[in-house]
């Protein structure tokens, strides 16, 4: 509000200069580049939405399928004995709450959980250094550890897709056009001060929105709108 406010402060000013009849003889000209950066800066922007917004649904279905693997792990591990049932129940547990009390900070924060890696080590561990102590036993054994591998794939293409950013080059490119846009609308020669400035001010209030937009989804873990931990505090349900 208040860049908008001195925006507008230097918009009635420059009004009283000559600036405005200088760029009413290029009326034409501004309103080409207008159009063209806007155009430009439409296919860009729709582009970085498009893949942000790819990456941010592609964490969410990794975090389902994750969740449903630990589930398979805690259904199947109750046809085992009663000590080996309870070692994949405890090491399940553990990771989720490890999962839900740093991991997802640490995510936010563009980093990995080292202690959450750990615990998830230990229940592969748990897993695999199960001793079946009946034939039916060993074949769910087996199961076990299939679907132990395939919650190590799920927690990987979650963790790649969590710490996916945007370029720093990228976010300077759409930058760089909403603020020539914005240059550009400020310096059109609108024939009433108050209309010029109202479209400025429109203007900016959209491209921040759009702003505001990109990097918010760009991280699931922190902002306004985030991933949903509730499949894993299902679990512990």
């Amino acid at each position: 509000m208040a860049l908008l406010a001195a925006a507008a402060l230097a918009y009635g000013m420059l009004r009283g200069t000559g600036l405005y009849d200088f760029t009413r003889r290029e009326a034409e000209g501004l309103n080409t580049l207008i159009l063209l950066i806007g155009n430009i800066y439409a296919v860009m922007f729709a582009f970085v939405i498009f893949v942000i917004w790819g990456q941010f649904t592609d964490v969410e279905n990794f975090i389902m399928r994750e969740c449903n693997s630990l589930r398979d792990l805690l259904r199947f591990g109750e046809y085992l004995n009663r000590d080996a049932s309870h070692t994949i129940r405890r090491a399940v547990t553990d990771y989720v709450h490890r999962a839900l009390k740093s991991e997802w900070e640490a995510l936010g924060e563009r980093r990995r959980d080292r202690q959450t890696e750990k615990s998830f080590s230990e229940l592969v561990d748990a897993v695999v250094e199960i001793v079946p102590s009946t034939p039916a036993e060993a074949v769910i054994h087996g199961r076990l550890i299939d679907i132990a591998r395939r919650t190590g794939e799920h927690r990987d293409d979650r963790l790649t897709k969590s710490l996916t950013q945007i370029p720093p080059t990228l976010i300077r490119l759409v930058d760089t056009m909403a603020s020539a846009l914005l240059l550009l609308v400020f310096v059109y020669p609108f024939h009433r001060a108050l209309a010029g400035l109202a479209c400025f001010g429109l203007l900016a209030f959209v491209l921040f929105l759009a702003n505001l937009v990109m990097r918010d989804t760009d991280n699931p873990f922190q902002g306004i709108w985030n991933v949903s931990s509730k499949p894993f505090s299902d679990l512990l349900a």
